[in-house]
């Protein structure tokens, strides 16, 4: 059934019926387990396979926290915000945490699907007609023949990166027309972001709409669908429904020139610019030495930017970020304020895109998606015993950030640093830690 044909009472009633299946489920937020205490020796794991990095000099710095039901289970910082500073890492330490802003995106996007503004199945056309007639490219080959799209870009797509866009090729960009994107910037800062979309309405997709997932620019396009519906810039947004009521004071698309000294520096391996250096898992211990993402100046990082980049653009720090991820994981609610209905909140959990299966992530994101699938712009990771049960839901950032709720108790978790490019890959061994501590009462 195409929603499109349907009015708003119809659409919602489908939703409904939908949702009320999965919130039987065991991996939405209304069953997460109550009663939880934890094994703190196993939890103070974590710290030594953190402290194992931090002393070889792998990473400059970390900061690691778990919550469940407001209330610090774990937590573990350790370094300083820069290589021979004295500003020790914190809760209140600002990294750039880049794609983790992609699931508050989404976020706002399920909040106006909420208040009826949305729907999931609304055409891309809708907002901008630019992208009513686009072509394909299959695989971004562009030696061969293009296809006409069969079916209109979706919210529903671009929520779950299901859209046929793609990224340069730094960011897993698919294909010759990878390269066209790098080669025009497409979303960049330098130009727009309505200058952006009209190069991205030029380029071909890489593949047809709802067919494939392809780690994209999707959720830049959401911001822009969020900025045209709202008649408000992203940022302005987001302070407006989650950010200022919530008190997230230091989640932004720049960082404050007074909470400056709080930004934690950028670093890089040395074996990235010196090939004589000694590899990164070698015997030989190596160092890291200062640069920052992108060959750009660290002091030109956290600048006011031309336009909110709703997939890559955000600050935050642990303190900010558990309490978005809390609210998720209590199906809504925030210290007794609802910021999404429990409805909304469980389409986070949701596989959006069921008829995708297991394999579409694994060949985007290689053997550590190989049990994962996607929602509402959370990656869902499954138990490996083929139960098909979520172990846990998350995401990470370039920079080596990460975030998780747990698909067993709706804990919460962080994980910061700040090296580029992204090189471990902690989630599921900090994840498992808090698996193996957890004990239901």
């Amino acid at each position: 059934m195409d929603s499109r044909n349907v009015n708003v009472a119809q659409y919602w009633m489908v939703i409904r019926s939908l949702l009320m299946a999965v919130l039987f489920s065991a991996s939405v937020p209304s069953l997460f387990a109550e009663t939880v205490e934890y094994d703190q020796a196993k939890l103070a794991e974590i710290k030594v396979l953190l402290d194992g990095l931090y002393e070889k000099g792998q990473i400059p710095n970390y900061a690691v926290e778990i919550r469940k039901n407001g209330k610090s289970v774990y937590a573990a910082y350790r370094g300083d915000t820069e290589l021979g500073g004295s500003v020790p890492v914190g809760a209140d330490t600002i990294f750039w945490v880049a794609s983790m802003g992609k699931p508050i995106v989404s976020s706002a996007v399920l909040r106006l699907i909420q208040d009826e503004v949305l729907s999931l199945d609304d055409p891309l056309s809708k907002f901008f007609p630019q992208f009513e007639s686009m072509v394909v490219a299959p695989m971004g080959d562009l030696d061969v023949p293009f296809e006409i799209a069969r079916a209109p870009i979706t919210i529903r797509n671009l929520l779950t990166h299901t859209s046929g866009f793609t990224y340069n090729p730094l960011v897993l960009g698919l294909g010759d027309v990878a390269y066209q994107y790098a080669e025009l910037e497409v979303m960049s800062q330098k130009v727009s972001l309505e200058e952006n979309l009209e190069m991205l309405a030029q380029i071909p997709l890489v593949a047809q709409p709802g067919a494939s997932f392809n780690y994209s620019v999707s959720v830049d396009v959401l911001g822009a669908v969020i900025e045209k519906v709202t008649g408000q810039r992203l940022g302005d947004y987001l302070d407006e429904i989650f950010f200022k009521p919530m008190g997230m004071t230091d989640t932004a698309f720049r960082v404050r020139p007074e909470a400056r000294n709080r930004f934690a520096r950028f670093y890089e391996p040395e074996s990235l610019r010196n090939p004589a250096a000694p590899i990164p898992g070698s015997e030989i211990e190596w160092h890291i030495v200062e640069t920052a993402p992108f060959g750009l100046p660290y002091d030109g990082w956290g600048q006011a930017p031309t336009f909110d980049s709703g997939g890559g653009g955000m600050y935050s720090t642990a303190q900010d970020f558990l309490k978005y991820a809390e609210m998720v994981a209590n199906g809504g609610v925030l210290n007794g304020v609802r910021y999404l209905s429990a409805e909304t909140a469980a389409i986070h959990f949701q596989d959006l895109m069921p008829e995708l299966g297991l394999e579409a992530f694994e060949v985007a994101f290689g053997e550590a998606a190989q049990y994962m699938k996607f929602g509402g712009g959370f990656g869902i990771k499954l138990e490996e015993d083929g139960s098909d049960r979520a172990d846990y839901y998350f995401w990470g950032g370039a920079a080596n950030t990460f975030f998780w709720i747990d698909g067993q108790d709706g804990s919460v978790g962080v994980f910061f640093t700040h090296i580029w490019p992204p090189r471990y890959n902690l989630s599921d061994q900090i994840e498992a830690l808090v698996d193996e501590a957890r004990m239901i009462k």
